[in-house]
């Protein structure tokens, strides 16, 4: 209710925008990979941009210095020209599961321009499914929306695993009353009978906690039974209660007192 309404629409207006461009525009492709073309597919435009900075800097800058093979692992020093820097790469041509040092998938979640350029050495034209975040795709915000019956429908967005269960808990109950139409009544009163018995053993699950419970849920521990904090006994704090009088009010008082004669 403290959201500004205003600023809420106009984010939502701006998400839509980004989602409407990333479903219906394709990026302008830089370079002759062809794994580049799949991050163009696969990753939304900003992204895409960082990653196709990559791509371009692996053609230009990276360069093999050495070449060891341990089992099935091929391990290829890359010469970065605009750092000047060796770095390390461990390649898995059966996997496709490639590692640098330099860390940038791990830190980014992006490939880094050396893993580009041993993909593109050794004929990768797509990127693993292992090495792509779904955080950084055009459909990270869609999934299917499951109506009361447990059905998907056509609208898509974001949606937990608990109301995914809880949709499907709805289609089974009517479902089960439906299997129930037609029959006799004595079969309807015992599906009753049960259906109480059930919410008997779920009441306790469902009650409402009070302001007590509520506050001892927040802190943490329960409130103790004995009680040694007291409320402060109630004291005055401008004087004992008499006003004390000016010298006015005294010389006042004095002249009014009747003179000895």
């Amino acid at each position: 209710m403290r959201f500004d309404k205003l600023r809420l629409t106009k984010e939502r207006h701006t998400q839509k925008q980004i989602d409407n461009c990333n479903r219906h525009t394709f990026p302008i492709i830089s370079t002759h990979l062809a794994i580049e073309v799949h991050g163009a597919q696969v990753y939304s435009h900003k992204v895409f941009e960082e990653f196709q900075e990559e791509a371009k800097c692996s053609i230009s800058t990276c360069k093999s210095r050495g070449f060891t093979e341990c089992d099935s692992l091929e391990m290829t020093t890359v010469r970065d020209a605009n750092k000047d820097i060796n770095y390390e790469v461990t390649y898995c041509p059966d996997t496709l599961k490639a590692t640098c040092s330099c860390r940038m998938l791990e830190r980014k979640d992006i490939l880094c321009r050396h893993v580009i350029w041993i993909y593109s050495s050794n004929g990768v034209k797509t990127i693993p499914e292992q090495s792509v975040v779904k955080r950084w795709c055009k459909d990270a915000r869609l999934s299917k929306m499951f109506d009361c019956n447990g059905e998907a429908t056509e609208d898509v967005d974001i949606i937990d695993g608990k109301q995914i269960g809880m949709s499907v808990m709805w289609s089974e109950i009517h479902q089960t009353v439906g299997m129930l139409m037609g029959k006799l009544k004595n079969d309807v009163d015992n599906f009753s009978s049960l259906i109480r018995q059930f919410k008997e053993k779920l009441s306790p699950l469902a009650s409402p906690l009070n302001k007590q419970q509520q506050l001892e849920k927040i802190l943490g521990c329960s409130s103790s039974q004995e009680i040694t904090i007291l409320p402060p006994k109630k004291s005055k704090n401008k004087g004992s209660g008499k006003r004390m009088l000016s010298m006015k009010e005294k010389a006042v008082t004095l002249a009014r007192k009747p003179k000895h004669i």
